[in-house]
């Protein structure tokens, strides 16, 4: 399977942002978001994304072709105790089903060490069952958690699964 990521850089902006749209809207169905009045959803603090050195943006690729994105954090942008979190994971639903996720996500945390969290909104369920068979498939063992958080721009409280787990800087090689 050719899956690869590369960094996502500031000439990639308008890409990024037309991709994180789409993310968006599919995330819509699980937060009750609606688009602003032009039809796009709001990504205006995703330039930071492309701006701050500790925050890690991916392009998932696959047969050459730039199927989604994997989007990483390190403090100040993570709770105590914490050295990443993986923030977003957004994929074509074209692709997904394949194996590409997987792969990427596998790609990104050989690049990690030390304790990472990952969230899924608890009524995606296809978020929380992606999750556990990855850290199932790699034989991750973690700790989850479930919170209620307000999510900065969307009405009303959220839930949250959190799961939270140590790497190694060969975990992935």
């Amino acid at each position: 399977m050719d899956v690869s990521i590369s960094e996502i850089l500031p000439e990639h902006k308008e890409l990024f942002l037309n991709l994180y749209n789409l993310y968006l809207y599919d995330l819509s169905e699980y937060t009750g978001e609606d688009p602003a009045e032009d039809g796009r959803f709001d990504t205006s603090n995703n330039d930071l994304y492309l701006e701050r050195k500790e925050l890690f943006p991916y392009f998932i690729h696959y047969s050459g072709k730039m199927v989604g994105f994997v989007l990483v954090c390190a403090p100040p942008f993570v709770p105590d105790g914490i050295d990443y979190t993986v923030q977003e994971l957004f994929l074509l639903k074209k692709y997904r089903g394949r194996q590409v996720a997987q792969t990427a996500v596998a790609e990104v945390m050989g690049r990690l060490s030390g304790r990472v969290r990952v969230e899924q909104l608890k009524n995606n369920a296809a978020a929380v069952a992606f999750w556990r068979s990855f850290y199932k498939r790699h034989s991750i063992i973690y700790t989850e958690t479930a919170e209620s958080v307000e999510i900065e721009g969307l009405p009303g409280v959220h839930e949250l699964l959190a799961q939270t787990f140590a790497l190694s800087s060969n975990s992935f090689k």
